[in-house]
């Protein structure tokens, strides 16, 4: 008897790279969120700053909508103190029980995804892409922005965020042999004219992204929409907004790509 039935298509596997930019990290939530809907399977993750934050929660399988309740409790906005200039601008309670919340898994070797989180040593100028040790620890240091945050000691090395060296950290990705979805929120959008401002955000933006062309190339699809421009990156007002933009693009992208 002839089977008439439609071949289904392959599962899309994928690894994700996640890039810093604060706030705006919803956005990768979103991306996610629109991702897991239609299908699409993420075998590794590795996230610098806030993609830290965002793809180490993933990891140890939180959803993303669970992830954005957390990010938008009272709770979460709680642990942001005023630090009066001592060292940073801002002072974060790093063992507060929202944090472990967002990474129940103490250790990063047992994430249900292979995760890595990109981390600076600031004393041996070195990027670390650490999937082993204290989770909370290592990346909440790729989220250590100098100076709104203050970089964390952790075995004799003093660690800050991940983007002062490698903003979008595909390097730890390639050996798993899949295609790589790199995300960064960090696109950048030439002002109509400079001044002193905009040419010290155009400087600091060309020192944070001196190693994005090769983690571009060695991207299979770079997102960067313009849009997330408008995205504030120290408001935590803007999570909903950079959330509903990831989900919009995810989708697009499920659509072209599925």
């Amino acid at each position: 008897m002839e089977n008439n039935r439609t071949p289904t298509k392959p599962v899309l596997e994928i690894s994700l790279a996640l890039s810093g930019g604060a706030a705006r990290g919803t956005f990768h939530l979103g991306f996610v969120e629109a991702l897991q809907e239609n299908g699409v399977q993420i075998k590794a993750i590795s996230g610098t700053s806030a993609g830290a934050l965002a793809g180490g929660a993933l990891a140890c399988g939180i959803t993303p909508k669970e992830i954005m309740s957390i990010l938008k409790s009272s709770e979460f906005r709680n642990i942001f103190k005023f630090n009066w200039f001592r060292k940073s601008l801002f002072s974060i309670d790093y063992k507060a029980d929202v944090i472990f919340k967002l990474f129940p898994l103490g250790n990063l070797k047992d994430t249900k995804i292979p995760f890595y989180a990109c981390v600076t040593d600031i004393n041996n100028h070195e990027v670390i892409y650490a999937n082993k040790g204290d989770g909370r620890t290592l990346i909440l240091a790729s989220c250590a922005l100098i100076p709104v945050f203050e970089p964390i000691m952790d075995e004799n090395r003093l660690l800050a965020d991940g983007g002062i060296l490698d903003l979008l950290p595909t390097t730890p990705l390639l050996q798993y042999n899949y295609p790589i979805l790199g995300i960064n929120l960090m696109p950048y959008k030439t002002p109509g004219e400079y001044n002193f401002f905009t040419l010290i955000a155009r400087v600091l933006q060309l020192l944070f992204t001196a190693r994005l062309s090769q983690n571009i190339n060695n991207c299979q699809w770079y997102i960067a929409p313009q849009e997330l421009s408008n995205v504030k990156m120290f408001s935590l007002n803007s999570l909903q907004k950079g959330f509903d933009l990831g989900y919009a693009k995810g989708l697009k992208w499920c659509e072209a790509q599925l």
